[in-house]
């Protein structure tokens, strides 16, 4: 595998032009097709050829990504977790395709290929107000019906953009499938009470590369190989995690039949605290648990991963 740096990054973004699905499926180019072997992401010529482009964002550029089979059946918006982004994402994508479902997905701001402060955002609307806008694309240009996907903290964009929801519109989603989705981390009951006295002092903190996965391969190149992964994660994001927090406490939740999927070995939430949580705002909750599976469900070891994907409600 040839690698994918920085330089070549920031050449494949201005490269690129708008996201318009409506046109056929984007040219390929060498840095297009580049970036999409070193992320082993469908090529172009396969799954009715992908469209690659940029959206306009409250004037932030937005990457996006899509594939649409032949005689698709539905669509698949993914939303990625956070310091994720949708190069990650090829086992659930390839998986979605295979069952003929066209799949778009998009780097959310401050990720992978899109603009912003790296890992920053003030608060979670930040999030969902990209979301709206991939939304509205889906409907126009994709096939029905629309099923929302999220690891972890896209799971966390979901369910805010679900709690928000007028009851006046029609939700957009058929389905929500949640892998580990976000709502308290590993201690945070400790973290959330040091924040206020750490903000004034501190813009980022460093780093740590933790196994959320089985796998021990995507947590080597996580590290050492992926020119796209943050290296500092802003106080800023952390204080938006807790506006998170205290909004899910204090809504009324949803009556929507989530599909929720969890590992009994995630590292990185306090998983059993946050169950509680959803349990008492989503009355039509469907809770899958995978046994020894760890955070990032999507890209789990093999069997797991085949028993995660098994649990998708589509």
């Amino acid at each position: 595998m040839q690698p994918f740096n920085l330089e070549q990054a920031n050449l494949f973004k201005q490269q690129l032009g708008l996201f318009n699905p409506s046109d056929k499926p984007s040219k390929p180019t060498l840095l297009s097709e580049h970036y999409l072997d070193f992320y082993g992401l469908p090529r172009a010529e396969s799954n009715g050829g992908s469209t690659l482009g940029t959206l306009n964002d409250n004037n932030r550029s937005i990457f996006c990504a899509a594939w649409r089979p032949a005689n698709a059946r539905a669509t698949a918006l993914l939303v990625h977790g956070y310091m994720d982004h949708l190069g990650l994402y090829k086992h659930l994508i390839n998986f979605l395709l295979s069952q003929k479902i066209a799949v778009v997905c998009f780097d959310l701001p401050g990720h992978g290929l899109s603009a912003g402060e790296s890992g920053h955002s003030k608060n979670f609307a930040n999030y969902t107000d990209t979301l709206e806008q991939l939304i509205e694309i889906c409907q126009q240009h994709f096939p029905t019906p629309l099923h929302g996907l999220g690891q972890s903290m896209g799971g966390a964009i979901l369910l805010k953009h679900l709690i928000n929801h007028s009851s006046g519109t029609d939700y957009p989603f058929n389905t929500l499938n949640l892998f580990a989705p976000l709502l308290y981390p590993k201690a945070w009951s400790t973290s959330r009470i040091f924040l206020p006295f750490i903000k004034p002092f501190k813009k980022s903190i460093k780093r740590v590369f933790r196994p959320s996965s089985y796998d021990q391969e995507f947590l080597d190149f996580l590290r050492y190989r992926d020119p796209l992964q943050p290296l500092s994660i802003p106080i800023t994001w952390l204080v938006a995690v807790e506006g998170w927090v205290r909004e899910f406490e204090a809504s009324a939740g949803s009556d929507f039949p989530v599909n929720l999927i969890q590992g009994n070995a995630d590292k990185t939430l306090d998983w059993e605290y946050s169950l509680k949580g959803f349990k008492s705002k989503l009355p039509n909750l469907n809770l899958c648990m995978i046994d020894r599976a760890n955070h990032h469900m999507v890209n789990e070891i093999e069997p797991l991963r085949s028993e995660i994907f098994a649990a998708i409600n589509l």
